[in-house]
C-alpha cells in the first residue's frame, strides 16, 4: 500500500510559509533598526558638525586669529582619519550596538569635559587640552559613521530599497554638512559656547537613545575573519590589499577617484561660494540663494528617491559634468552678470547634491562582500576625509596668494581679465571655475574603468 504523499506535502508547506513569516520578520526588524539608526546618525552627525564651527567661530571671537579657527577643523580630521586603521582592522569583529552606545557615550563626556573647562577663568590657555577632547570626540563620530554606513548594505537587501536607503543616508549627510556651518555660527553668535555646547550634548544624547531603541538582532552582523592585532605588518598588509583593491577592481578605482574628488571639490565649495556671495553680492543676497539651494536640494532628493535612483550608473558622471560646468561659469564675468542664469546655476548645482552623494554611496555599497565593508569604507573615509582636509587648508592660501595677485597683474592680456573680470569677488570666483575643472578631469580619467566594470 501507497503511503499517502498529503502529510509530506503540508509539512512542505508549512515549511516554506513558516520561512516566508521568519524572512518577513527579520526584513520589518531590520527595517525599523535602520531607521532608529540613521536618526541616531543625522542627530548625532548635525550635533558634532554644529559644535565643530561653532567651537572654531567661538575661539576666533576671544583670539582673533583665524589660525585658530582652523585649527579646529584640522584637529577634528585628523582625529578622524587616525581612528580608520584600527576600526578598519577590529569593526568586523566587535558588537555593533556597543560600538555604537561606546562612541556615542565617549561624545557626551567629551562635551561634559567642554563644559567643566568653562568653569576656568583662563580657558583660552587651555587651548591644547580643548583641541584633545574635540579630537576625541571627532574619533567617536567617525566610529559612528563608519558602523552605520557598513550596516546598511545588511540591514535592507531589497535592490530598490536599498537605493533609497543609501539615498537617505547619503543626503541627510552632506545636508548636515551644508547647514552645519550656520547652524554653529547662530549657536556661537547667540548663545555662546554654552549653547553650542547644549546642543552637542543633547544630540549625544537623543543618538544614544535611539541606538538603544533600535531592535537589534544578533543576524545584523556579519563578523570578519580573525584578525591579528594592528601592528607595522598589519599596515603593510592593509597597504598590500589597496595594492590588490586597486589593480584588479576598476569599480574600486572609479569609487575611489570620484569619491576623493567630490569630497575636495564640495568641502572647497562650502568655503569658496558663501564667501564669494558675501564679497561679491552683500549678506542680504545670502538668504535668497540659501532658498533657492534648499529648494533645488528637496527636488534633487526626490528625484532620487523616485526615478533616478535607479538609473544612478548612467546618469552620476553627467550630473558631476553639469555641476562642473556651473563651476566653470562662476568663472566667467558674463555670468556672474546675470542673476536669472546666476541662481539658474545654483539650483542645478544644488539639485545635483544628492544625486551624487547617493550615487557614491550605492557605488561603494556594491563593492565587496558584506564582510569587507568596515576594511573598505575605512579606506573610503580616509581618502574622503583627507580630502577635506586638504580642501580647507589649500583654498584660502590659493585664493590669497596665486589668484588675486595673478588677477591684478598690470601684464595681464586684455581678453583674459574681460572674460574672467577684476570685481570683488572674482578671484573667489575663478577658484570656483578651477574646481569645476579639477571635476571634469576626475570625470575623464575614470570613463574607461566605468565602461570596463559593467
Amino acid at each position: 500500500m501507497m503511503p499517502d504523499p498529503k502529510p509530506q506535502q503540508f509539512i512542505s508547506e508549512s515549511t516554506v510559509v513558516s520561512s516566508t513569516y521568519r524572512k518577513e520578520d527579520f526584513n520589518a526588524k531590520a527595517k525599523k533598526a535602520f531607521v532608529w539608526l540613521w536618526f541616531a546618525q543625522l542627530v548625532s552627525n548635525l550635533g558634532t558638525q554644529t559644535s565643530l564651527y561653532g567651537i572654531g567661530l567661538w575661539f576666533f571671537s576671544r583670539t582673533e586669529r583665524l589660525s585658530d579657527f582652523a585649527l579646529v577643523a584640522l584637529v577634528v580630521q585628523l582625529a578622524r582619519i587616525c581612528v580608520l586603521p584600527l576600526l578598519a582592522n577590529r569593526l568586523g569583529l566587535w558588537s555593533r550596538k556597543k560600538v555604537m552606545l561606546i562612541a556615542n557615550g565617549v561624545g557626551a563626556l567629551c562635551t561634559f569635559a567642554f563644559a567643566i573647562m568653562l568653569l576656568r577663568e583662563n580657558v583660552i590657555l587651555s587651548l591644547p587640552a580643548l583641541l584633545v577632547i574635540q579630537g576625541l570626540a571627532a574619533m567617536a563620530e567617525a566610529t559612528l559613521i563608519l558602523s552605520f554606513s557598513t550596516l546598511i548594505p545588511i540591514l535592507i537587501v531589497d535592490k530598490q530599497e536599498l537605493f533609497r536607503a543609501n539615498g537617505l543616508f547619503a543626503t541627510t549627510d552632506s545636508l548636515v554638512l551644508t547647514i552645519a556651518p550656520f547652524f554653529g555660527s547662530w549657536f556661537s553668535g547667540l548663545l555662546g559656547l554654552q549653547g553650542v555646547l547644549i546642543l552637542d550634548g543633547s544630540s549625544f544624547l537623543i543618538a544614544l537613545f535611539c541606538v538603544l531603541s533600535a531592535p537589534w538582532s544578533s543576524k545584523f552582523v556579519v563578523p570578519s575573519e580573525v584578525l591579528q592585532p594592528l601592528g607595522i605588518s598589519q599596515l603593510v598588509q592593509i597597504w598590500d590589499r589597496f595594492k590588490d583593491f586597486w589593480v584588479n577592481m576598476p569599480l574600486a578605482r572609479v569609487a575611489l577617484v570620484i569619491s576623493t574628488t567630490i569630497a575636495f571639490s564640495y568641502a572647497a565649495t562650502e568655503v569658496l561660494f558663501p564667501a564669494w556671495v558675501v564679497v561679491a553680492y552683500g549678506t542680504k543676497h545670502m538668504a535668497l540663494v540659501l532658498l533657492v539651494a534648499s529648494f533645488g536640494y528637496l527636488l534633487g532628493f526626490l528625484a532620487w528617491r523616485q526615478k533616478i535612483g535607479n538609473y544612478w550608473q548612467r546618469i552620476l558622471f553627467i550630473v558631476i559634468l553639469i555641476q562642473s560646468l556651473v563651476l566653470m561659469g562662476a568663472g566667467l564675468q558674463a555670468f556672474a552678470d546675470d542673476l536669472v542664469i546666476w541662481f539658474a546655476g545654483v539650483l542645478v548645482f544644488s539639485f545635483g547634491l544628492p544625486i551624487v552623494m547617493s550615487s557614491i554611496q550605492q557605488l561603494w555599497s556594491q563593492l565587496v562582500p558584506a564582510k569587507d565593508l568596515p576594511r573598505i569604507f575605512a579606506l573610503r573615509y580616509t581618502f574622503e576625509w583627507s580630502a577635506r582636509m586638504m580642501a580647507f587648508l589649500t583654498v584660502s592660501i590659493a585664493v590669497d596668494r596665486l589668484l588675486k595677485p595673478a588677477l591684478e597683474w598690470p601684464d595681464l592680456p586684455a581678453w583674459i581679465q574681460a572674460s574672467l573680470g577684476v570685481g570683488e569677488g572674482r578671484a573667489i570666483a575663478v577658484a570656483l571655475g578651477a574646481i569645476g575643472w579639477v571635476m571634469v578631469i576626475a570625470i575623464w580619467s575614470q570613463v574607461k574603468n566605468l565602461r570596463t566594470s559593467y
